[in-house]
C-alpha cells in the first residue's frame, strides 16, 4: 500500500463587471411635433455618436410623442449597454457637461457574461489545485519525501461570495474554490 498526502487549495478571485446597462433620455417641448422631435434628434445625434466612441456594445432607442394642450413632447430613451465602468463614467461626464436639463441619466444595471462566469469558474479551479500542489510540494521537502502523482481531487466548494470588503459591489463580485488533492509519496 502506498502512502499519500492530502492536501488543502484554496484560491479567490475578483472580477469586474463586464455588461453594464443604463438609460438615457432626451426630451423636448414644442408647438407641433416636428419641432419637437428635431430639437430631440439633434442632441441625439450627439448622444450617439459619444456611445459610439465609447465603444456601445448595444444601443436601442424608444420613442413616445404626447400631446397636453397645445404643446408636443417628444421624448427619446436611449438603452445602451457597455463593457466597463470607466467608459460608463466618461459618457456620464460627456452628457453632463455638454447637454442641458433635457436629458436625464436612468439607473444604472451592472451584471456579468455568462462567458465571464464561467471563465473565472474554470481559472479558479485550476489555481486552487495549483495552490495545493504547492503545499503538497513543500510538505514533502520538509518532511524529506518525494511527492508522486494526484491520485484524487475533489473540489469541496466553489460559488460566488458575498464580500462587504470589496470597493463597489456593484461592480466586482468574488469567486472562491476550495480542493482536497491526495498525491502518493515516496521515500
Amino acid at each position: 500500500m502506498s502512502q499519500t498526502i492530502t492536501v488543502i487549495g484554496t484560491y479567490r478571485e475578483v472580477v469586474s463587471t463586464d455588461r453594464i446597462v443604463f438609460v438615457i433620455s432626451c426630451s423636448s417641448s414644442k408647438t407641433t411635433a416636428d419641432e419637437a422631435r428635431d430639437s430631440v434628434e439633434k442632441r441625439q445625434k450627439y448622444i450617439t455618436q459619444s456611445c459610439a466612441n465609447d465603444g456601445a456594445k448595444d444601443m436601442r432607442e424608444n420613442c413616445l410623442l404626447t400631446k397636453a394642450g397645445d404643446m408636443f413632447t417628444f421624448i427619446k430613451e436611449t438603452r445602451v449597454i457597455l463593457s466597463s465602468t470607466e467608459k460608463l463614467d466618461s459618457l456620464r461626464n460627456k452628457f453632463i457637461e455638454k447637454l442641458d436639463s433635457s436629458i436625464k441619466l436612468h439607473d444604472t444595471m451592472y451584471g456579468f457574461k455568462e462567458r465571464t462566469l464561467a471563465e473565472t469558474s474554470k481559472r479558479a479551479f485550476s489555481n486552487a489545485c495549483r495552490v495545493a500542489q504547492d503545499k503538497a510540494t513543500h510538505l514533502c521537502s520538509n518532511m524529506e519525501v518525494k511527492l508522486g502523482n494526484c491520485v484524487k481531487i475533489e473540489e469541496i466548494s466553489s460559488d460566488w461570495v458575498e464580500n462587504s470588503n470589496l470597493a463597489n459591489n456593484f461592480t466586482e463580485r468574488e469567486y472562491r474554490c476550495t480542493v482536497q488533492t491526495t498525491y502518493t509519496i515516496s521515500h
